[in-house]
């Protein structure tokens, strides 16, 4: 009985380092190293107003112009499969909006009107006129966001995951719910990367598609020390700037051609949600493609076939 005693004391003393030591920052990765491991050609990093933003700027420039807007927690590379598949012909731009990936801004986040006023200035700085737009998630909603203000300039949106109000809670295994409240009430300042190898395998519709390197990147630029805070701040914002009443008045504004992309499968934003924001977009033609077996990530889970039907979909309706 003493040896167990002894044993069970020395697990829990081993534990309580394992998680000090998380807590205190120890085990994440440095910027520099991210941005080292990240930041490979062809990347660049442009100040446009108080952002720093990491960005991808490729194919020809006197090509059709699609910008590229990322998901929550991700980062451009969330798009490399559907930019290869489009830089041949277009011309493809897409960055790191904070507080997410390599980019940084010294202002105080205010939510999703923020990153639409940043991408203005990215709009003006690039002297870019007209373009279609392409986005998941959070990144859907703000592209929607944009194509309302600026009706003169989105000639096209192709949206996946598309939420237009506050997200249902998501369908996760208790597992991953134990997870985040670890995080939530313990180890505010660190995930490991088995959070994420879980986390992204129960956001697709099949786990077995999940890559290691994506698992890596989603991994380095999650865990940039600070990132959880200025995520939390995003959030805060973004519940009072958007949240609160939805984003369904700005689709009903928007007149440009859309393509739906949804997985059948998502955990976050059920297919049901695909009919219910065809209805919203009251002035706009919708095209919408289901994919049965996949979840939240359409271009991480199934890149040639989605990627495939995007450029279908832009070589037909971008003129």
């Amino acid at each position: 009985m003493k040896r167990l005693l002894k044993l069970v004391g020395l697990l829990v003393i081993a534990a309580a380092l394992l998680l000090g030591s998380m807590r205190a920052g120890w085990w994440n990765p440095s910027y520099d190293e991210v941005r080292e491991a990240q930041a490979t050609a062809p990347s660049t990093f442009e100040t446009i107003g108080t952002a720093t933003l990491h960005m991808r700027d490729e194919g020809p420039h006197d090509g059709p112009i699609v910008i590229m807007l990322h998901s929550s927690m991700t980062n451009l590379r969330e798009w490399d499969g559907w930019a290869d598949a489009l830089k041949d012909k277009y011309r493809v731009i897409r960055f790191d909006w904070p507080p997410y990936g390599l980019s940084t801004d010294s202002a105080p986040s205010t939510g999703m009107p923020g990153v639409v006023a940043l991408l203005e200035k990215v709009v003006a700085a690039k002297g870019l006129e007209r373009f279609a737009m392409v986005g998941t998630s959070s990144g859907a909603t703000i592209s929607t966001l944009y194509a309302a203000r600026h009706p003169d300039q989105v000639t096209a949106l192709a949206l996946s995951a598309l939420p237009l109000e506050a997200p249902p809670p998501t369908d996760f295994s208790r597992l991953m719910w134990a997870m985040i409240w670890t995080h939530e009430n313990i180890v505010p300042n660190y995930y490991p990367r088995a959070y994420y190898r879980q986390s992204l395998s129960e956001l697709y519709g099949r786990p077995g598609r999940l890559t290691d390197a994506t698992v890596d990147w989603y991994y380095q630029t999650n865990t940039i020390p600070g990132g959880f805070a200025r995520v939390k701040a995003y959030w805060e914002a973004n519940k009072k700037a958007v949240w609160a009443k939805g984003a369904a008045g700005d689709a009903a504004q928007v007149t440009a051609p859309i393509l739906l992309q949804w997985g059948d499968r998502d955990p976050v934003l059920p297919k049901a949600l695909a009919s219910k924001a065809v209805s919203q977009f009251e002035q706009a033609k919708v095209d919408v493609i289901h994919y049965p077996d996949v979840g939240h990530y359409p271009m991480l889970e199934l890149p040639a076939e989605t990627a495939k039907d995007l450029r279908t979909w832009l070589d037909r309706t971008v003129k």
